[in-house]
């Protein structure tokens, strides 16, 4: 049986082993496909952006070139506007031939003359260049200056029926339009630096390029101007990629056939001043990119020929470990796994030896008990409590030990729930100790809460009923008083009378205010929320308890981080904070001090901070304070704060007491969003 066991895996694994090489070989093959796929939509999406810049390069310098074309025509024209500039002050009289000659030989030009207003010929010879006539259009062009000046001045190329003939004919209307100045000039540098710069000979330029198969520029009308001829084009009308490219603002790109061979061509709109709206179209060759595909090609092949050969060799060399590793995975998947939950576990988890050691902990046991690590370190050192000492868990008779237990821990008071169960060994010795930590001071915090909501309820109720029993005969009672205050005064000891009833007002005047904070903890009044700005709203209060604050010589300030919005009881909330600020100036007992009041946001809520630079609350009392009748002062009546913090609870909020930046009581209200 071992034997048929053995073979019916063996040939299970070969099956394996067959399967794994069909799908390899598969997936070499996918691998190479893709990779050949993606290289050539890589090479050609490169070679579309080399030739996006080359023709944006293009369309830049034919741009340019323009440029350089009006450049020429300005300066042309301040040469010769200086010549015309110093014959418009000479009187038309004096004018000759000579004198004129002698002025076209000084600046090396053909010839100069001058047209009276009434187009009529002035004085004028030429001295140099082809001796000829003026021809008719000169005279043309000096009746439409005089008769409608639009511009003050023509500029006229004639480029002669043979090579070297170009001549300026530069016409200027002077500034009193009583005469008009021709100058005839040489005009072949200025021929021959058009045809350097001119969008014609650069398109000739640029596609000597290597790659550059065409240049041309083609509009509605046909072909502007070809680096080579075109043969048939088709128009751009007739094409939809063209015509969908003249109406984009981008630069295009397609595989186009052109004499017989693919091209990459990009077009682009192009627009000037001196040619119709059109097309700029670079044709580019794809030889090289089809040699290169195919030699990547080539050479993805042979790499997979040898990836799959040594992939095969690897298998058969990592088949053999094939089981260890598994188990080894499996061990490493189960590790992190239970590594991660017991890391990720909001409960603390420790575990101590027979001596007492940490040998063990998680991360939520170091962050409740405060130290950063905690194995290696004694128990009774990490855990300084007299009933949790580890040799009385480990020793104590039950299987378990599960105590409640006060930390002071990063500077806070914590309240935990440790377990510790005990594991004994075979011998019965002592053995080591697992503990569970649970951090309760939340809970233990939400339980004084609703113990002290709940004392508050009982004796807000006990409070409404004792009242409307006391209010009725005090109200007679201060009647009375009234009476005999007003009605019955004594001849004899009248000031002694008069005090005496004074006092009797006064005592019944304050138990009536002891009275109405009574029903305050009573009342259940209806809640008004509006959406506040909070800054607008602390510098109205500020600005309401500034005049007792300056008369006391109290520093009030208030600092609010901008932006908070609050929908929250108005009333409510400004009751609490002139309560705080009566405790406040009670506590510093007419002393000058500081008072400070911050506003924040944290997170879903809202802190607002009443600072003070009084005496303080003791750390003993902190947890009485918002008891009903309970006071440190000896007039006091135990209501100011229970009447805040039931404020406070109406509105979904809560307070805590802490120490002041200056040693006094902070009290740090929180109120939901």
């Amino acid at each position: 049986m071992p034997q048929l066991r053995q073979t019916a895996y063996t040939h299970l694994d070969q099956r394996i082993t067959s399967a794994i090489v069909v799908v390899l070989a598969l997936a070499v093959l996918i691998i190479t496909w893709v990779s050949i796929r993606e290289s050539r939509s890589d090479s050609f999406e490169l070679l579309v952006r080399q030739g996006t810049a080359f023709t944006e390069a293009l369309a830049q310098a034919a741009e340019n070139a323009i440029v350089s074309e009006t450049s020429y025509d300005y300066l042309v024209h301040k040469r010769y506007a200086e010549v015309v500039a110093d014959l418009a002050e000479t009187d038309l009289k004096s004018l000759t031939d000579q004198h004129l000659a002698q002025i076209a030989e000084t600046h090396n030009l053909y010839g100069v003359f001058v047209f009276s207003a009434d187009s009529s010929l002035v004085a004028g010879s030429v001295v140099g260049g082809p001796k000829v006539a003026l021809p008719d259009f000169v005279y043309e062009e000096a009746y439409q200056l005089i008769t409608n000046p639009v511009s003050n001045y023509v500029l006229l190329l004639d480029e002669g029926e043979h090579l070297g003939e170009a001549v300026h004919y530069y016409l200027e209307i002077t500034s009193n339009l009583d005469r008009v100045v021709l100058i005839i000039a040489d005009a072949q540098y200025y021929v021959d630096a058009l045809q350097q710069t001119q969008i014609g000979y650069l398109a000739q330029k640029m596609a000597r390029e290597r790659g550059v198969v065409y240049i041309l520029y083609q509009s509605t009308e046909g072909i502007i101007f070809s680096s080579r001829a075109p043969g048939q084009i088709l128009a751009i009308e007739s094409d939809p990629f063209l015509s969908q490219a003249l109406a984009s603002d981008t630069i295009m790109h397609r595989v186009y056939e052109f004499q017989d061979n693919q091209v990459l061509e990009l077009v682009r709109p192009f627009t000037t001043t001196k040619y119709p709206y059109g097309l700029l179209r670079v044709g580019l060759s794809l030889d090289r990119f089809f040699s290169v595909s195919k030699g990547f090609d080539r050479q993805m092949v042979a790499l997979a020929g040898t990836l799959f050969v040594l992939a095969i060799v690897a298998l058969l060399y990592l088949n053999s470990r094939r089981k260890r590793k598994e188990i080894a995975l499996q061990y490493s998947r189960m590790k992190s796994v239970t590594d991660k939950i017991f890391d990720e576990m909001r409960t603390g988890v420790a575990a101590a030896d027979e001596k007492g050691t940490i040998t063990l902990a998680n991360d939520a046991f170091a962050r409740i008990i405060g130290l950063a690590d905690c194995v290696g370190k004694k128990w009774d050192d990490v855990i300084a409590v007299r009933d949790m000492a580890f040799r009385q868990i480990a020793s104590a008779g039950e299987t378990s030990v599960e105590r409640e237990i006060t930390l002071d821990s990063v500077g806070l008071r914590r309240t935990l729930l440790v377990v510790a169960s005990k594991l004994r060994p075979e011998n019965d010795e002592l053995g080591g100790v697992i503990i569970v930590v649970y951090d309760i001071t939340r809970l233990k915090e939400f339980e004084r809460q609703s113990a002290r909501r709940e004392r508050l309820s009982e004796m807000g109720n006990l409070a409404a009923g004792v009242a409307h029993e006391i209010r009725n005969p005090l109200n007679t009672i201060s009647i009375a008083v009234q009476r005999l205050a007003s009605e019955f005064v004594r001849s004899e000891d009248s000031d002694e009378y008069l005090s005496i009833t004074n006092q009797i007002k006064a005592e019944t005047k304050r138990l009536n205010e002891i009275i109405s904070k009574f029903l305050v903890l009573s009342r259940e009044e209806r809640k008004r929320y509006k959406t506040i700005d909070l800054n607008d709203f602390l510098a109205e209060t500020v600005e309401f308890l500034k005049p007792e604050a300056e008369k006391l010589k109290l520093h009030l300030s208030v600092k609010v981080e901008p932006g908070l919005i609050l929908e929250t009881d108005r009333d409510g909330l400004k009751q609490i904070l002139i309560n705080l600020f009566n405790n406040a100036k009670e506590a510093l007992g007419g002393q000058p001090g500081k008072i400070a009041i911050v506003a924040q946001a944290r997170n879903s809520t809202i802190e607002i901070a009443f600072s003070d630079s009084g005496p303080g609350i003791k750390k003993e009392l902190r947890e009485s304070i918002f008891t009903p009748y309970f006071t440190t002062k000896e007039a006091g009546t135990g209501l100011g704060l229970p009447t805040v913090h039931k404020v406070i609870s109406d509105l979904g909020g809560d307070i805590r007491v802490e120490e002041s930046e200056w040693g006094g009581a902070k009290f740090v209200i929180i109120i939901p969003r």
